[in-house]
């Protein structure tokens, strides 16, 4: 090949690649000039949105973050005390470490507050700047970070899946550490089983572990029907004895998994397996309904499944614009669900509004021969009706949030951001409420009201044009009566 050929192509691929790159940062440009615009919109309707809010900034990012259950009142009944478990997402792998916090609130957050007095407006000046009532207690040295954290149910142990493979166990009353060592790759699935002593592990080994807490050793039991990262596991609560559970994977499958079956097979063949048109990230059981799962993924869309029937989702969430990342069910409110994504949002999902209209944004559901059909749909809200509430507090990415087992509506988010959020979302009286939804029904019934009306005035045009057919019908019936006919013969 001569070398001025040789010469122009190489010319020309450095161009489209320098155009490429440029278009790249031009795009990076623009999504963070929209981010800090959604910001300050949301920073602007912070008192109008939360009840409480406070930020802290970390030296480091967090992947984790889970509340410890329990809290304390001090002798003055100003302030209740409640403790977290974090960690750090450090540039230098040997300086990341799993540490416990100490956050000072309100009284006024405790269920037992007696006082009169109600919460405060959140000062927007408190998302700025640090409060002095955020304190580290205790710190364990990590040779990674940590991927995933889970506490037991009874808040005593809590386990970490670290970028090394290894699941680390913390005893939370003793601060005693126990390593389970059986994975060879990073893992990001955990789950607890209700009996506070068992529990699961998914890797990028595509392989899934049953542990008992006090054999680290050996898992009890070993799950390798999936063929790809396990993304996300999730048991159902109400179980008493361990046997069922769920799990997701890069293999774009869901499967759920029957402990006493699998002692026979292996784990080889799982008890039902359901492919996906995604990848699925995250599963969750319902805490009360054994037969209902969620499920969220790389469609960008949290599914409502009944495990009788979970070919296809009996209901979908829109309201995400990126990667779904974590889903949970809020432990004190079990209608509603919970969901983060790389969009750097977390929505709250309300189940009561189920049986509300909505279409699935890009559905093809208009039935053409019908005008009034196709006029109500096109009335439906965009908005899903199921969408209560959205946080906007994070400039980026999410890493894990989680919901006080003994606050209500107590929520803490960490993200890329090195901010931890503790927050709890306006509430609003009951009276409040009954008239938002009031008023709801009526602006939704307002269009079909007057579809009614135009749909009576039609009628009546039709009827009262028919009348005047009919009126001048007669009267071209009359006029003919009165004209002789042409087939008879006149005669004197």
């Amino acid at each position: 090949m001569p070398s001025s050929m040789t010469t122009t192509s190489s010319s020309s691929l450095s161009n489209e690649y320098s155009k490429a790159q440029k278009e790249i940062v031009e795009e990076h440009q623009l999504q963070e000039k929209i981010t800090n615009e959604e910001f300050k919109i949301w920073k602007k309707t912070v008192p109008l949105l939360y009840d409480i809010i406070h930020t802290y900034s970390f030296e480091n990012p967090s992947l984790i973050f889970q509340w410890i259950p329990g809290y304390t009142t001090d002798s003055s009944n100003q302030h209740i005390n409640i403790k977290c478990l974090y960690g750090t997402n450090s540039l230098d792998k040997n300086q990341n470490y799993l540490k416990i916090g100490s956050i000072n609130l309100p009284s006024t957050l405790s269920p037992t507050y007696q006082g009169s007095s109600g919460l405060a407006v959140p000062n927007v000046d408190d998302i700025n700047e640090d409060s002095g009532d955020f304190k580290t207690l205790a710190t364990w040295k990590q040779s990674s970070e940590i991927n995933k954290l889970k506490v037991s149910p009874n808040g005593q142990f809590a386990i970490g899946f670290n970028a090394d493979g290894i699941i680390r166990g913390y005893n939370l009353s003793n601060n005693d550490i126990i390593d389970y060592k059986y994975h060879k790759q990073e893992g990001y699935a955990l789950e607890w089983f209700p009996n506070n002593t068992s529990f699961l592990s998914g890797a990028t080994d595509s392989q899934i572990a049953l542990w008992n807490i006090d054999k680290p050793s050996t898992p009890i039991q070993l799950f390798k029907s999936h063929r790809g990262a396990i993304n996300d596991l999730s048991s159902i609560p109400g179980q008493p004895q361990p046997s069922l559970f769920g799990s997701v994977s890069d293999d774009s499958t869901t499967q759920f998994h029957d402990i006493r079956i699998a002692t026979t097979t292996q784990g080889i063949n799982p008890a039902i397996t359901v492919e996906n048109s995604h990848i699925q990230n995250c599963i969750s059981f319902h805490p009360d309904i054994d037969t209902l799962y969620a499920t969220g993924g790389k469609d960008n869309v949290v599914s409502l499944y009944d495990i009788r029937n979970y070919k296809t989702p009996f209901r979908k969430f829109f309201g995400h614009n990126g990667t779904i990342t974590n889903i949970k069910w809020d432990i004190h409110n079990p209608k509603y669900l919970i969901s983060t994504a790389l969009d750097k949002r977390l929505i709250v999902w309300d189940l009561n509004h189920l049986d509300h209209d909505f279409t699935y944004p890009g559905a093809d559901n208009i039935d053409s021969s019908s005008k009034r059909k196709t006029q109500q749909q096109q009335q439906q809200p965009q908005v899903d009706p199921c969408l209560r509430f959205v946080h906007g507090g994070h400039t980026q990415r999410i890493g894990d949030f989680d919901v006080h087992p003994d606050i209500k509506n107590l929520f803490g988010t960490v993200g890329d951001d090195n901010l931890l959020e503790v927050w709890k979302p306006k509430t609003l009286p009951v009276e409040e409420e009954e008239e938002e939804e009031e008023d709801e029904e009526h602006e939704a019934e307002r269009p079909q009201e007057e579809d009614s009306t135009k749909n009576d005035e039609e009628t009546k045009n039709e009827n009262d044009d028919t009348e005047m057919k009919d009126v001048d019908t007669s009267k071209e019936d009359l006029d003919e009566e009165s004209k002789p006919s042409k087939d008879v013969e006149m005669k004197d």
